[in-house]
């Protein structure tokens, strides 16, 4: 924070100084103006062209746009753009569209949609590209609508001329499709998007009922609408504003008696309407605006005799109530109202009929006045201190005196969440008059000051992460009174300053990197007490200050880091010793107060480096000097502390403006003299030091309720030149914040700014793809990296966080190496990594290859080679990320010969000649090759004896190089022929006992080409047979399981058993008479088994 330093910095010289301040000026200080600035309006600059009943927008760019509308020589055709910064005009060519009444919306885009009463189509206006572009149409014309943009992004576009229906625009498609229609015909009515996402629709007029006494709510989820409770006063042209507290506010209109005060208040949640507070004065056509602090801001408009309303008047919804709010010259109807990221309302345009219609092109700017100190805890007094905002958002405070002189070696860290204060480590040397300034690695330098009466060259480094203070490199000269700024590369330049009584001239660098100071260069005149600021252009602007002789100087110089070189500007229009510096948005200087000899200055001074030229600035509330000077991310200049004539301490602090270009009085802060400041990511600036009272404070300038604040969650880092998502809550704020009528100017959507951690330019990054919860912004290319403060802005309500700023790395593509065949396309997939998380990469080609060619694109293409080409190829590619491109890679190919085809025969089949198998031939394999004719080769013979089974036989073809591709069949040789057996004749037997005999016989052997056979009969040779006949089935099998039976049979015959008389002419069987029968029975089958046998083949 080198401008916090540089206000805050306290003189000691021995020459002619300015005063000192001191707890005795202090105690002697009076209060001579007032606390508060009253609200109040003050004029801006007039647009190109009267208009009124045209469309007005505050868009992501934080310019606001102005379309289309009437005047006196009819429809006004052309878009403008206005810039708060600068407080002008530019053209924003012609929207194509044109008609008598004309709305507008911000998309989720950020683009701007905008109809008019007599066009089917609408138009889209691009904020960055500056362009127009039509939408598809709409299913008709409508005059008076109201539009509306839901949750989803979607825009309701409702009733209008005689109509009840009603359609939805899809920015995805650039298309309106229809949607459930009102329950009657509307126009002129307020549509008011609610908490939940539904939208009432409230009163209107229609040709059947005049004044629409009904109201009804549009679900987004389904559709369709639904009846809500009507009003209790029928109007149209009234305004509905949803308040903080989920109500709706219905304010003014036209109602059957004429144009009424009377306003009433809808709660969703009883779905009731009560009545509440009257205006002072009837209106219609009238414009009504949620401020930042809760109230209703009600402008313009005209009574039932179409005399236009000068007096605004505001609504305070916790007492009910309308107060005056001052006049707006000239009174008008049918102007715009829109609430800028300041928290002041821009009023364009309008008209008046009485005592004649008269359009108007002049603009006002409604200043709430709403200022706002609340305590910070307690801290250490100290005067002279050094502070500075830290990547965590805490802020340090090191060093200063007490009120006894005594240099402190104390510091001390300032938490806004839990807005306590708590002990840091001690500087290794105390001191004060020093410089802080935050590195880009996060840590914060404290160079040069006091220690008493020594002037100081060491320089200490602060560790927040160690809490923990470090030597840096020595200065080449000790100073104090002196400037530090952060360069846009990361160095610290330290310039001028005072060394005793000596002034000095001299500037030098710091590289952290290098932990060295290095010369850079002197001023053409040595000073102290100066202010420094960056520029937009990287280049440090110095100015003011006093020289060795205590004279306050006006000269200028600016210090070029490329060329390391200093060179004049031009020269301030008066002399300043004690001054600030202060970039404003528009790239443009304010240079505010300072004293010169014993007059402390009221006036201030804004230089354009565009031009190298100095005009005057408005005049400051109180006159002052080594006060701080903080740029708040709304755009506004807070001025506190400092001294006044004499020595007195500053009382009063201040804003500056840039699209009024004034300054405005605060409330005091408790706080002054030679204090530090420092601005928060919340909005908010605290200030604190200056004296030797314990006290610190925040200074907050919209009066809005800590709930009401978006808050952001992340990321943590951004990358320059990159998109990224930031997340977080109420990034669509707490409501539309206007009038939900035909002259509605919502501010519900994100306004994203950004700025360093050490001060400089105030980054606006234009927001896309936006929700209540997420936007996408980029962060441009020439921010320099480093800690940010970040703060998104809804309705002007600011919340914000530290992010880190990281440069953009460049992403490295793969080399790849691809083989392929000669006439065979391949799908060939690069690759590339990128350092930063996120990122999503685009490749390209670069040199295209000499063999082939590509089709598709990038990451996967494919690649097809000439036909007949065989060799190497090649082709290279880029990545590149949000803004930077790859090394170029190289994607190697091989192109080879592709191998010959070949076919092989069917499989073989065959029977068995042998036990060795079979003897096998097979018609030859057939092959083919682009290049040449293959040789063919088979890994068995054809006419080989292949075994029993199967048998693989591989083709192989192999071509001129030697190439080879293979195909198989089978060998399959089978045994299906059963084996020849002959049975033996059949056996007869004489029993050997009652049951039978026991019979045994051989088997007979079988025959078969390919294996042995085994022969069974059942029942086996050796088993009982009884007596009778019974077969004897034989069986010959195979190697392979063909079996053959036949069978015999065996008759076993009862034995010999009667045993007669002689008398019987029988002859008795001796005694051992048995023998002979066996001997009978074993011959009988010995002789039979000599038989030939009988062959029996199944």
């Amino acid at each position: 924070m080198a401008s916090v330093i540089v206000t805050g910095a306290f003189v000691f010289s021995c020459t002619s100084e300015s005063p000192e301040p001191s707890d005795d000026a202090l105690a002697t200080s009076t209060q001579t103006s007032a606390l508060l600035a009253a609200p109040g309006w003050s004029a801006t600059a007039s647009m190109s062209r009267a208009r009124a009943q045209h469309a007005a927008i505050i868009l992501p760019t934080g310019k606001l746009l102005v379309v289309n509308g009437v005047n006196s020589s009819g429809f006004v055709t052309t878009a403008e753009l206005y810039d708060p910064d600068t407080n002008t005009w530019t053209d924003a060519g012609t929207p194509g569209i044109s008609g008598n009444v004309t709305l507008a919306v911000v998309l989720p885009s950020g683009n701007v949609l905008v109809l008019t009463d007599s066009s089917l189509r609408g138009a889209i206006f691009d904020p960055v590209a500056r362009t127009w572009t039509p939408t598809g149409p709409m299913a008709a014309a409508r005059a008076l609508p109201t539009m509306t943009v839901l949750n989803d992004g979607k825009v309701l576009v409702a009733g209008g001329s005689n109509l009840a229906t009603a359609e939805l625009y899809d920015p995805a498609t650039n298309s309106f499709a229809p949607t459930g229609s009102l329950s009657v015909v509307r126009r002129g009515f307020t549509a008011t998007l609610l908490p939940d996402g539904k939208v009432l629709a409230a009163s209107g007029y229609n040709n059947t009922n005049g004044e629409v006494p009904s109201a009804e709510l549009y679900n987004p989820a389904t559709g369709t609408w639904s009846q809500a409770a009507p009003p209790l006063v029928p109007r149209h042209y009234a305004t509905g504003t949803l308040l903080p507290n989920g109500r709706v506010l219905l304010a003014g209109g036209f109602t059957s008696a004429g144009v009424t005060t009377q306003s009433e208040l809808y709660d969703p949640t009883a779905n009731t309407w009560t009545a509440t507070g009257s205006l002072a004065h009837p209106r219609t056509g009238h414009s009504a605006t949620l401020l930042a602090n809760g109230k209703v801001l009600v402008m313009g408009g005209s009574d039932t005799a179409r005399n236009a309303q000068a007096v605004t008047e505001l609504y305070d919804p916790a007492t009910g109530t309308w107060t005056g709010a001052g006049s707006l010259a000239p009174a008008r109807e049918n102007a715009t109202a829109t609430m800028l990221p300041t928290g002041k309302v821009f009023v364009a345009g309008g008209f008046s009929s009485n005592p004649s219609t008269t359009f108007y092109a002049n603009t006002g700017l409604y200043d709430p006045g709403v200022n706002r100190w609340s305590p910070a805890n307690t801290t250490t007094g100290r005067l002279d201190a050094a502070g500075v905002l830290l990547p965590s958002g805490r802020v340090l405070v090191a060093g200063g005196r007490n009120s006894g002189g005594n240099s402190l070696a104390s510091a001390e860290l300032y938490d806004r969440a839990a807005n306590t204060w708590s002990p840091a480590a001690n500087l290794a040397t105390p001191r004060d008059r020093a410089t802080a300034t935050l590195l880009p690695n996060g840590r914060a330098l404290v160079v040069g000051g006091l220690d008493g009466t020594s002037v100081l060259a060491t320089s200490e480094a602060y560790d927040p992460a160690a809490n923990a203070w470090s030597s840096a490199a020595q200065l080449t000269r000790a100073r104090h009174s002196h400037t530090t700024t952060l360069l846009a590369d990361g160095k610290v330049l330290t310039v001028g300053g005072q060394n005793g009584s000596a002034v000095v001239a001299t500037a030098e660098r710091y590289d952290a990197s290098a932990n060295a100071w290095t010369a850079a260069g002197s001023m053409s005149v040595a000073r102290a007490g100066h202010a420094a600021v960056r520029l937009a252009n990287g280049k440090v602007f110095v100015a003011g200050g006093r020289n060795g002789a205590g004279a306050a100087l006006g000269s200028t110089e600016i210090y070029d880091p490329v060329a390391n070189t200093w060179s004049p500007a031009a020269s301030l229009a008066q002399a300043r010793d004690g001054l600030s510096l202060t970039l404003l948005p528009s790239g443009r200087v304010l240079a505010a107060g300072g004293i010169t000899g014993a007059t402390v200055l009221g006036t201030s001074e804004i230089y354009d480096p565009t031009t190298n030229t100095w005009a005057a600035g408005p005049t400051l509330a109180q006159a002052r000097y080594r006060h701080t000077a903080t740029l708040m991310s709304s755009g506004k200049v807070l001025l506190a502390g400092g001294m006044r004539a004499g020595g007195a301490l500053s009382d009063v602090a201040e804003t500056f403006d840039p699209t009024s270009r004034e300054f405005t009085s605060a409330a005091a802060p408790a706080l002054r003299g030679t204090a530090i400041a420092a601005a928060l990511p919340s909005g908010e600036v605290l200030v604190t030091g200056g004296t030797s009272a314990t006290t610190a404070e925040l200074y907050e300038g919209t009066g809005t309720v800590p709930a009401w604040r978006p808050t952001v969650t992340g990321p943590d880092a951004l990358v320059r030149g990159c998109p990224a998502v930031l997340t977080g809550t109420l990034f669509r704020g707490i409501s539309g914040a206007n009038a939900g009528s035909y002259l509605d100017s919502s501010t519900n959507y994100p306004f994203v700014r950004m700025r360093a951690a050490e001060g400089g330019q105030l980054w606006t990054l234009p927001a896309s793809a936006t929700s209540a919860t997420r936007a996408t912004v980029t962060v441009p290319v020439d921010a320099p990296p480093g800690s940010y403060s970040l703060s998104v802005f809804a309705n002007a309500i600011p919340g914000g966080r530290m992010v880190r700023v990281a440069p953009n790395s460049a992403p490295t593509a793969q080399p790849t190496v691809v083989t392929t065949l000669n006439d065979t396309a391949v799908t060939i997939t690069v690759s590339a990594t990128d350092p930063d998380p996120g990122q999503t990469l685009a490749f390209t080609v670069v040199t295209a290859p000499a063999h082939g060619t590509l089709s598709g694109s990038l990451p996967s293409i494919t690649y097809t080679p000439n036909a007949g080409y065989v060799g190497p190829d090649s082709f290279t590619y880029r990545a590149r990320d949000c803004g930077l491109d790859s090394n170029e890679a190289t994607v190697s190919i091989t192109v080879q010969d592709a191998p010959p085809t070949i076919e092989c025969p069917a499989d073989v089949v065959l029977e068995a000649t042998g036990p060795d198998g079979a003897a096998a031939t097979w018609p030859a394999a057939t092959a083919s090759d682009t290049l040449s004719t293959p040789a063919i080769t088979y890994s068995h013979a054809s006419g080989s004896t292949f075994p029993l089974g199967r048998t693989t036989v591989t083709a192989k073809a192999t071509d001129a190089s030697e190439n080879e591709s293979t195909c198989t069949f089978d060998v399959i040789v089978q045994d299906t022929t059963a084996p020849s057996v002959t049975c033996p004749a059949d056996i007869t037997v004489a029993a050997s006992s009652a049951d039978g005999a026991v019979v045994t016989f051989d088997l007979p052997a079988g025959n078969d080409t390919a294996s042995q056979v085994a022969v069974s009969a059942s029942p086996a040779s050796g088993s009982a047979f009884p007596i009778g006949a019974t077969p004897v089935t034989v069986t010959a099998t195979d190697g392979a399981g063909n079996a053959t039976m036949c069978t015999f049979q065996v008759t076993v015959e009862p034995a010999d058993d009667a045993g007669g008389s002689e008398g019987c002419g029988c002859r008795g069987t001796p005694r051992g008479g048995n023998l002979s029968s066996l001997v009978l029975v074993a011959g009988l089958a010995g002789w039979i088994g000599r038989r030939r046998p009988r062959s029996s083949r199944l």
